[in-house]
């Protein structure tokens, strides 16, 4: 189970990656767009139109690595004042919830794509660009989001299954203050400092 998660956290990441890649070059189409508009005279460039689908597909590609690194928004108010299996158990159900709301998303998302693609429609923009292209990208990210959650949910499970208590929460609870701060940190390439021990101190 863990080479399967470490796998999905890989991929994730990866993806998560790629789609940073595409929200960056959707910002720079509509900068060299609203340049060009001030220096040359353009009716339509169909940038905002690109823009859109590059940030449809990054959002998607997004959503896995976000599930992982349990990046998502929870409140969590009465949650850290909770013993740590009533905590375990609602980590259970809020992933359940999430796996709900993902299969229907994608359960409309591949039944758009699947009649964009037979019909061939396209939009109606000068550039008439066929849906279904832009679609099955942003189509696989609700994929990989899905099976993302379908492997955190057996994790979660296993590890309650053996009171593991502690993979639980690392797989499905909610980030605590400690862990958004040595995130925030590492992605910055700084080092948690060490509070000094007691022993420290004397020295």
């Amino acid at each position: 189970m863990e080479r399967v998660w470490n796998l999905t956290a890989k991929v994730s990441r990866a993806f998560a990656c790629l789609g940073g890649l595409l929200l960056l070059l959707a910002a720079v189409l509509v900068s060299v767009e609203v340049v060009s508009r001030k220096l040359f005279t353009m009716v339509y460039s169909g940038s905002d139109e690109l823009a859109a689908y590059l940030f449809a597909v990054g959002t998607t590609w997004s959503l896995a690595h976000v599930l992982v690194t349990r990046g998502h928004v929870r409140i969590d108010a009465l949650y850290r004042h909770l013993p740590l299996r009533a905590r375990a158990a609602l980590d259970i159900v809020a992933l359940l919830m999430l796996g709900i709301l993902a299969l229907a998303m994608l359960d409309c998302g591949f039944d758009l794509t699947q009649s964009n693609y037979v019909e061939w429609n396209r939009s109606n923009t000068p550039l008439r660009t066929p849906l279904s292209l832009p679609q099955t990208p942003w189509l696989f990210g609700l994929i990989l989001f899905v099976v993302s959650i379908a492997v955190a949910l057996v994790r979660s499970l296993t590890a309650l299954g053996r009171g593991d208590y502690h993979t639980a929460n690392q797989t499905a609870g909610v980030s605590s203050q400690d862990e958004e701060i040595e995130s925030e940190l590492a992605s910055l390439g700084i080092a948690k400092v060490r509070a000094p021990s007691p022993s420290d101190r004397r020295k």
